[in-house]
């Protein structure tokens, strides 16, 4: 199935905020050289672009010639976070899904072809694994991922898997578009996903569906783990727990539900 074309792109703009994700992915300060081979294009374009950057203070240069992310950014990411108090509404909801399962309770929204956690909390049990906020997820290896595809239309479904691609994290991640969609089925028969090993070994979760007023699933409660297999007791009940607190938080934010 063809994937629609955005064409009210400003190329400019789309290659300026290209930079800014290389740069982000990166996690460290970056050559020009290394900016103009991981975009494909010439040293001059990249350099003329971040130029422009520099010049707003999206990044910045540091002393060894490397560019970096700039301050700006920090103050935009600032300014996101206070204005999303969906941060400060879950955060009880986390701490007692935490709790309650002694693994670690994150909230996420859909971004693009990916999923991010915004918000997690650690539960009390042993090791623990600990989302990364901010860091992006793949759709089709997560459980809240798999969550947010089930939502979608099979086109915009198809769209974002296409872009984004079915890597194989894991010999368990699902690589083939036609078992994807059973899986998608599955998760909406249901009412939640369940990820077992597919972004990394040994690692299993579940996320559900967190409504806002307007009756819209924005956000996925879930929590993640090292738990012994999906069928055991004591995932069971993460999942049992999950629901039940994604539906509360849900009726928190104004859901009819």
């Amino acid at each position: 199935m063809p994937v629609a074309v955005e064409t009210n792109i400003v190329h400019s703009v789309d290659k300026a905020m290209t930079l800014i994700d290389l740069l982000l992915h990166s996690r460290r300060a970056m050559t020009l050289q290394e900016l103009s081979a991981a975009s494909g294009w010439p040293k001059s374009t990249v350099h003329a672009l971040l130029a422009t950057l520099r010049r707003h203070d999206m990044v910045r240069q540091n002393g060894d010639g490397r560019y970096a992310l700039g301050i700006r950014l920090f103050e935009c990411g600032c300014a996101v976070s206070a204005a999303w108090d969906i941060s400060h509404q879950c955060r009880p909801y986390l701490e007692r899904l935490a709790a309650q399962t002694g693994a670690s309770a994150f909230v996420a929204a859909l971004e693009g072809d990916y999923t991010i956690s915004f918000d997690q909390c650690a539960g009390g049990g042993g090791l623990q694994v600990i989302p990364e906020v901010g860091s992006r997820l793949p759709l089709h290896a997560t459980a809240q991922g798999k969550l947010f595809l089930s939502q979608l239309s099979e086109s915009d479904m198809l769209g974002r898997v296409q872009r984004a691609g079915l890597t194989a994290y894991t010999p368990h991640t699902i690589t083939d578009t036609g078992k994807l969609l059973h899986a998608l089925e599955a998760v909406r028969a249901v009412g939640y996903a369940v990820e077992d090993g597919e972004f990394k070994i040994g690692l299993r979760a579940v996320a559900a569906p967190v409504a806002v007023q307007d009756g819209q699933h924005r956000y996925a409660l879930g929590v993640v783990g090292l738990f012994r297999r999906v069928g055991s007791d004591e995932f069971q009940y993460a999942i049992e727990q999950t629901v039940l607190h994604a539906r509360q938080l849900s009726r928190a934010l104004g859901a009819q539900i």
